[in-house]
């Protein structure tokens, strides 16, 4: 076979350096990577396949009742969950944008809780007035993030809001790839998923089902328009 070394990023921003600088040849990134690099002209080859889509939004979440009222968003507090979640963060960053809120300075406060569990758990108990999670596209078996609470706490959360979509996670070759990247991509991933282990150690190692071949488009519009924002504030 042919021999492959393991490039380990510390930072998300580190990943797309790398890919931008060719320091390495393709790369596992999530979506905010996949629209960075894509912006620069290279490609997301493979998706990630979870509940039998390629594609996610986020679902904008604040206390069963009357729904948060954006319009007073200097008195709310609002809980998010990294800030490089898709998500948890930012397809909310860019809906909320496109509403003229900005996501951090627009709120009495903003806190990151470092996990979606977390940032509903301060929603439900009102330490936070609203939050974004996980959530599927239209049309896709419904699933969200409120399936992880104990159902006392989820019936006390409502979702207000649901964003645009973006693609999943997935192996983003960087613009000036070398040639044959992909087709020793698919020979490996074919040869992996083709063992029982090998799909096991897969699912375990990227908490999907399967890497899946799609059309090439952007992974999202909104993350695409976000970045192009943060780099106009730069």
């Amino acid at each position: 076979g042919v021999p492959v070394e393991i490039v380990v990023a510390d930072t998300y921003g580190a990943l797309g350096d790398l890919l931008l600088s060719n320091g390495i040849d393709a790369a596992w990134a999530p979506p905010i990577v996949c629209a960075r690099i894509e912006a620069a002209g290279g490609v997301t080859v493979l998706r990630a396949v979870r509940g039998g889509s390629t594609s996610y939004r986020s679902g904008l979440v604040c206390r069963s009742g009357p729904p948060v009222e954006l319009s007073k968003c200097d008195q709310l507090v609002a809980a998010w969950v990294d800030e490089n979640s898709a998500a948890g963060y930012l397809l909310a960053r860019s809906w909320l944008a496109a509403r003229h809120v900005d996501a951090l300075t627009g709120f009495k406060r903003a806190m990151f809780r470092g996990s979606y569990v977390a940032a509903l758990h301060a929603v439900a108990e009102g330490r936070a007035d609203l939050t974004s999670m996980f959530a599927s596209v239209e049309g896709a078996p419904a699933r969200s993030t409120l399936a992880e609470l104990a159902e006392a706490l989820r019936a006390r959360l409502q979702v207000f809001a649901y964003t645009s979509e973006t693609q999943t996670d997935g192996v983003v070759l960087p613009p000036d790839a070398k040639p044959g990247v992909i087709e020793s991509l698919q020979r490996g991933l074919r040869t992996l998923t083709g063992d029982p282990e090998g799909k096991a150690a897969l699912h375990a190692l990227l908490a999907c089902d399967e890497l899946r071949a799609v059309p090439a488009r952007p992974t999202s519009p909104a993350l695409q328009t976000l970045l192009r924002h943060l780099g106009e504030q730069r």
